[in-house]
């Protein structure tokens, strides 16, 4: 075989297997460009189903459209009415808030002046539950007073009884004594001062000022303290009925040169007797020793 027969049999070969590709990939084509068109012949019958199904939900939707729009033009149109309503009524709240506004302002006007009525009255009760609180204060601390006066004056009744007892005892000593005293005068012809038979009846004190001014003037006496009582401001002096002190004689009592007190004599012994301080120099207490006269 010739050259060129086996080159046009190569190139026959060559052309045979090239077309027998190109048929069989006009084949393949030919099916997969069957397919496609079955595919989208069935999607465009799928298309013009989902179509018609929107065009009647959009008809659907399109009636519920308008019949909610229908319905919210009634809605609207109801509040509009009802809008209008409240604006009246709220000029009716705003007339009313002036109203109320100006009795607010007159009740808190009110209100202040009540205020300040009550303040007042508070501190006038205050201060007069102060006042009742002192005067409470100073009726008890008069009742405490009262009642340690009371006591002193039971505690100094007690000690005058005694006095008087005692100053009976002496008196009726002193009666025997001037007895028996006359007995022995009258063997020799003289007769002896007469002393007093009975205790002097105690009377009611004075002040120092009310004794008798003759008395503590026209007779000098002189004598000492003795005892000193000052709780119950009591002192007892160192003369007596022999000497003429008597019942409501004012005694001075001087330590030194100075005045310590005055005495008024309760009850009268023998040769002593007892009295009440009266007055006292301030700072100055009577004491055992001081001088006790009727004249300064």
């Amino acid at each position: 075989m010739s050259t060129l027969t086996k080159v046009l049999i190569v190139l026959l070969t060559v052309f045979s297997i090239f077309l027998c590709g190109i048929v069989v990939t006009y084949v393949a084509n030919a099916e997969n460009q069957r397919e496609r068109a079955d595919n989208l012949q069935r999607n465009i019958q799928s298309a013009k189903a989902s179509q018609a199904a929107a065009v009647e939900e959009m008809e659907t939707a399109k009636k519920a459209v308008e019949a909610l729009k229908a319905e919210l033009n009634a809605q609207i149109t109801d509040l509009d009415a009802k809008n209008k309503e409240l604006i009246a009524q709220m000029d009716d709240v705003k007339r009313q808030n002036t109203v109320l506004m100006a009795e607010s302002q007159q009740q808190r006007a009110s209100a202040t002046m009540a205020t300040e009525l009550a303040n007042k009255q508070t501190e006038m009760f205050k201060a007069a539950q102060t006042q009742l609180s002192s005067l409470q204060a100073d009726q008890s601390n008069r009742g405490k007073e009262l009642d340690e006066t009371n006591q002193m004056l039971l505690e100094r009744m007690a000690v005058i009884a005694q006095l008087e007892d005692k100053v009976k005892r002496l008196t009726e000593e002193n009666q025997e004594v001037e007895n028996r005293l006359n007995q022995y005068l009258q063997q020799y012809g003289r007769i002896a001062a007469k002393a007093p038979t009975t205790v002097a009846p105690r009377t009611a004190v004075r002040p120092a000022s009310a004794a008798p001014a003759g008395q503590t003037r026209t007779i000098a006496l002189n004598g000492q303290v003795t005892a000193v009582d000052m709780k119950n401001k009591l002192a007892e002096i160192s003369i007596g009925a022999a000497a003429g002190v008597r019942q409501e004689m004012k005694f001075h009592i001087t330590r030194g040169d100075r005045w310590v007190a005055d005495m008024l004599i309760l009850e009268v012994g023998p040769d002593k007797a007892v009295g009440i301080v009266d007055l006292t120099q301030q700072g100055m207490q009577p004491q055992a020793g001081d001088t006790v006269a009727t004249n300064l």
